[in-house]
């Protein structure tokens, strides 16, 4: 079994490079920032717990209602709830990460406003596709 974290890889139809996907996206913010690896650090134990959880739960109600218990994937919704509660309070910056608050962060740029800059807002979160698209799962083989 391996907790994975990624996203749903969906296009971006606005911003600087219309047609770039959330996971490029993705890839470029863990390149530059390791968000999800500091996401996973930080996060440790509510990953643990929630992955127990799920597993415990599953498991009882195929026990006792004879519910089928996918074994493949199990997706961690409560993981998934973290990451954007993560996102908005901005607790990569914290961290002491370079380029943390970002730029664009700082200047409330928001690609999807004809008016593209406004108040502060947190950073990784432009349109917010990329918090929406994120999805945390439990897989067998590591490859899902």
């Amino acid at each position: 079994m391996k907790v994975e974290l990624g996203v749903i890889d969906m296009p971006y139809d606005y911003g600087a490079e219309p047609g770039k996907t959330t996971h490029q996206v993705a890839v470029d913010l863990e390149e530059q920032y390791k968000l999800f690896t500091h996401f996973y650090e930080e996060h440790l134990d509510d990953i643990l717990l929630a992955v127990s959880d799920e597993i415990r739960l599953g498991l009882i109600n195929h026990i006792k209602y004879g519910a089928p218990f996918d074994q493949d994937t199990i997706i961690l919704g409560e993981i998934v709830r973290s990451f954007n509660i993560f996102l908005e309070r901005e607790e990569m910056a914290g961290l002491g990460v370079d380029g943390v608050p970002t730029w664009s962060a700082l200047h409330g740029v928001n690609s999807r406003l004809k008016k593209e800059t406004g108040p502060r807002r947190p950073s990784f979160i432009d349109g917010g596709l990329l918090k929406a698209s994120f999805i945390a799962w439990i897989s067998n083989n590591g490859e899902t």
